[in-house]
């Protein structure tokens, strides 16, 4: 069995909810459409509440894969994101970890209504 490679592209099957976040929420238009990055993820939360119920997972699975901003970048970038997070505010690292603290907040809340 061949074990996969942390350098190889990222793809819709080993990631695809990051892959549909960041492809079809923070798109190259997404400040057109959204007011900031969190109505973005509000809006893929709502719409699609079972595939954003992964991104914890995933999430933890590419901090743990990439370890340098660049390389967290390079991965993201390959996935369609265009949403640049301030340095100052933790870069790729932290703004992957306050996404997957707001998913699993959100859908506990959901899940109590």
């Amino acid at each position: 069995m061949e074990r996969a490679r942390s350098d190889m592209p990222p793809t819709p099957e080993k990631t695809p909810a990051l892959c549909q976040f960041l492809g079809a929420y923070l798109h190259q238009d997404w400040p057109i459409e959204f007011d900031d990055e969190w109505a973005a993820l509000d809006r893929f939360i709502e719409e699609s509440a079972e595939l954003a119920s992964h991104l914890p997972i995933e999430i933890e699975s590419a901090l743990g894969e990439h370890h340098a901003e660049s390389d967290l970048r390079a991965f993201l970038v390959a996935q369609g994101c265009n949403y640049v997070p301030d340095p100052d505010k933790g870069g790729y690292r932290g703004w992957l970890t306050e996404i997957a603290r707001r998913v699993e907040a959100t859908l506990a809340r959901d899940n109590r209504s």
